[in-house]
């Protein structure tokens, strides 16, 4: 019997590519007109170099931009500032919820305990909940922070489902990822659904059980389920 449903975070439930692109923008074009001596291309370009190298959650991008200038304290700063200012501001503009997931939510915490299963910092977690927010419906959140392993390792997809006091046989993944998030899912015992609705990375994972079109459709999921 399904008793809980667990989500992904980006991708799955917020738009993550499209605010981290667009923030990355602003950012880079405030920098270079508080005094980065490149054009705003460059700095882009830049920037998705080091999540890159890095990971796309590394929160000192900025730093390590602006750090081969040695500018003094004050203009590094400055700079910095602007960067991270333009940075947050777009996020708070762009980053939303997927259309549909809200209600979806809404619907769905009506019969079942609702979970998060991420690989952001907690930080980061609980600001993208709460720009959109969706913090509301969930029962536990689970992030880096909590186990230090990344999907597809089995500790995160355990130590949800402890938080959420259900049995993997008892819980439902839903996740964009199929290398991460459907295989990791799939070594606990988990059901597995496919979110498809936006540019997917289609990497080597195991078949899901499901695969959605829409957020909406996910009600339809859990009632197949039983």
């Amino acid at each position: 019997m399904l008793k809980a449903v667990i989500f992904d975070l980006d991708n799955t439930l917020v738009n993550f590519w499209q605010f981290k692109q667009e923030s990355a923008r602003e950012a880079s074009a405030a920098m270079v007109q508080a005094g980065l001596p490149m054009s705003a291309e460059s700095a882009y370009n830049l920037i998705f170099k080091i999540y890159k190298e890095r990971g796309v959650e590394y929160q000192l991008v900025f730093t390590d931009m602006i750090q081969p200038f040695h500018f003094p304290k004050a203009k590094f700063e400055k700079i910095r500032d602007a960067g991270i200012v333009a940075y947050l501001r777009k996020k708070g503009q762009v980053l939303r919820p997927y259309a549909g997931i809200p209600e979806t939510l809404a619907e769905l915490k009506k019969s079942y305990r609702l979970g998060i299963l991420t690989d952001a910092a907690r930080e980061q977690a609980h600001q993208r909940l709460n720009f959109t927010g969706l913090q509301e419906y969930f029962d536990a959140v689970g992030t880096l922070h909590d186990t230090n392993i990344y999907k597809p390792g089995i500790e995160p997809f355990l130590h949800i489902c402890q938080k959420l006091q259900v049995q993997p046989a008892e819980a439902l993944m839903v996740g964009d990822n199929p290398g991460r998030d459907m295989k990791g899912a799939r070594a606990v015992g988990m059901k597995t659904c496919l979110a498809k609705y936006d540019p997917y990375f289609d990497n080597d994972g195991p078949a899901p059980d499901f695969e959605i079109e829409k957020p909406q459709q996910l009600l339809e999921v859990v009632k197949r389920i039983g």
